[in-house]
């Protein structure tokens, strides 16, 4: 028979006649035939209309529930297993992201002054030890001045000790002399570690105080190097050239973006399992999804249960750690938290993307063999977060679409799957 003239709409098929099936409703996804790969090896004996096993036929392989995926439509799929895992209850709360307080510092400057110069700005990722900016500060200059003037009169008082200590030890000077110039060597010592500590609390290394007669030359006597005192990103600057800037504001915020807090408000009814489970596990894993990327989920856990709760609105708070790699997340979004609570048991689970719908049945595209998949028909149980539990219809570890499923069912086949060998 011509291909061009083929139709089923007035006889059986072969496939009908081996398989008992004629109803088109029950070609596509029918369960007799496509429950396992033992029945489905069946159909290889079968030969259509076109004389070649159903399963080969670009016209018929549909009646069965195959579908043959080319190498252009299998860059477009997402293909994984069927998992088994722990069972468990997934609660779902919203939160707010906010800056991880641990890891987000305000730089505040040691010495009052004029802003010479600013090397970094809103938005720039630094690293601990950048320059930030440079600030002209008489306080520091007068620091520096009262350094160089105590080490040189530490040098004087050292050289007379050592001679007195030398004619006293020669029977040449008296004992009283000799008192004199160790009282007056170590309160010159005393002032000078008082003077060199002053230095280190404006940020300046051990190496720079040594370098201070050399920095006077160069005409930098009195600028303060503002530096980034942990790696970052700057997310509040408060800093121009010519302002004048004392000890009591921040000029700039700096914070670790890759991770933040995402906190949760708890109601009195999740309370109990959250607390039993935190208290023996000291953690709990959870799922953080935003709407502004629907399709990215980010891992969290949650680090703190707060021991207070809030009068007005009956509730505890829930801190989340986030990884935030790729930046994605900013402060002051709102998301939905999944944390699952376990249970006892384990179950098989598909994500919720893999499974379709057709006819008031649910089905997954299972890998069969070479470059063909099978429809298979599963039942469905609740819904883990992304995730969805299987019953029955596929086993733990077989290979299935999970994402992209749709173009097999709507765009591929959207003529033929469900409609057999019809025209």
């Amino acid at each position: 028979q011509n291909v061009q003239e083929h139709s089923c709409e007035k006889e059986q098929t072969v496939v009908e006649k081996e398989t008992g099936h004629h109803d088109h409703d029950e070609h596509y996804g029918d369960r007799h035939g496509i429950d396992d790969e033992t029945k489905m090896s069946d159909f290889e004996e079968v030969t259509c209309e076109h004389n070649v096993s159903i399963v080969d036929c670009d016209y018929c392989r549909f009646e069965v529930g195959v579908v043959k995926i080319d190498k252009p439509i299998e860059s477009l799929i997402e293909i994984g297993l069927v998992q088994d895992i722990e069972r468990a209850n997934i609660l779902t709360f919203t939160g707010q992201v906010r800056l991880d307080s641990t890891r987000t510092v305000d730089v505040v400057p040691t010495g009052g002054g004029q802003v010479r110069n600013v090397i970094k700005f809103l938005g720039e990722k630094v690293k601990k030890g950048d320059t930030l900016a440079v600030i002209h500060s008489d306080d520091l200059g007068q620091a520096k001045a009262d350094f160089l003037e105590i080490q040189a009169k530490l040098e004087l008082v050292g050289t007379t000790f050592k001679r007195e200590k030398n004619l006293y030890e020669k029977k040449i000077s008296s004992e009283a002399d000799y008192l004199n110039a160790l009282n007056e060597l170590k309160a010159v010592e005393a002032s000078y570690a008082a003077t060199e500590i002053r230095l280190l609390l404006f940020g300046l290394e051990t190496e720079q105080i040594t370098g201070i007669k050399e920095e006077k030359e160069k005409g930098e006597f009195a600028n303060m190097i503002l530096r980034a005192p942990r790696a970052g990103t700057i997310i509040r600057q408060n800093i121009s050239i010519g302002k004048i800037v004392d000890t009591t504001e921040s000029l700039h915020t700096i914070s670790d973006l890759t991770n933040l807090s995402v906190w949760c408000d708890i109601y009195e009814k999740d309370l109990a399992v959250l607390h039993e489970q935190f208290s023996r596990d000291k953690s709990l894993q959870a799922v953080v999804r935003v709407k502004a990327f629907p399709s990215t989920k980010f891992d969290g856990l949650v680090d703190l249960i707060d021991n207070l709760m809030d009068e007005n609105t009956r509730t505890v708070k829930m801190r989340v750690q986030v990884k935030n790699p790729e930046n994605k997340l900013r402060p002051g979004m709102f998301v939905d938290v999944d944390v699952a609570i376990s249970q006892q048991g384990h179950m098989l689970a598909v994500p919720q993307t893999a499974v379709m719908s057709d006819a008031g049945k649910n089905f997954v595209f299972q890998y069969w063999k070479n470059d063909l998949w099978v429809r298979r028909d599963v039942a469905i149980g609740d819904k883990y977060g992304d995730l969805i539990e299987i019953l029955n219809g596929v086993l733990k570890g077989s290979k299935i679409v999970t994402g992209g499923a749709f173009m097999l069912k709507s765009d591929i086949l959207r003529e033929k799957m469900g409609a057999g060998c019809a025209d």
